[in-house]
């Protein structure tokens, strides 16, 4: 139950902080306080950007048993850093970022690994849902 609710509080602060980012952006009009995606705070916010499903899928998965959410939980645990590492690798790499690859090819990738965590995870829920159910 512990790991539960620390999975929900941290992908809780995530939530937080973009709407915090979000509301900054909207009210304020000066380019000192505006979020792009090569400063500090728009990395963390795209790189840290799994878990936002993660935040729905542990709402999803915080009031059935404890059962369904470690099913769930076995693959997200290791497949968020893998989304992470690679975002890392695709926007880092070579200077000009994306490895040399076309933009559209590397969000291609990353619509790719977020679809299969979404996808994965609720097929995991569901298989675990209903075999607690009996």
């Amino acid at each position: 139950m512990n790991t539960k609710k620390n999975v929900l509080r941290v992908s809780s602060g995530y939530i937080v902080y973009l709407t915090s980012l979000f509301l900054v952006s909207v009210v304020c009009y000066s380019n000192w306080c505006r979020i792009h995606d090569d400063d500090l705070l728009g990395r963390i916010l795209f790189f840290f950007a799994p878990l936002f499903p993660i935040f729905f899928l542990s709402l999803i998965t915080y009031r059935m048993k404890d059962e369904v959410f470690q099913a769930w939980w076995g693959f997200a645990r290791w497949w968020v850093p893998v989304i992470i590492v690679v975002t890392l690798l695709l926007e880092n790499a070579g200077g000009g970022g994306t490895l040399g690859m076309n933009k559209d090819f590397t969000a291609f990738i990353l619509i790719i690994l977020y679809s299969i965590l979404i996808i994965t995870s609720l097929v995991k829920i569901v298989n675990a849902y209903l075999k607690t159910r009996g």
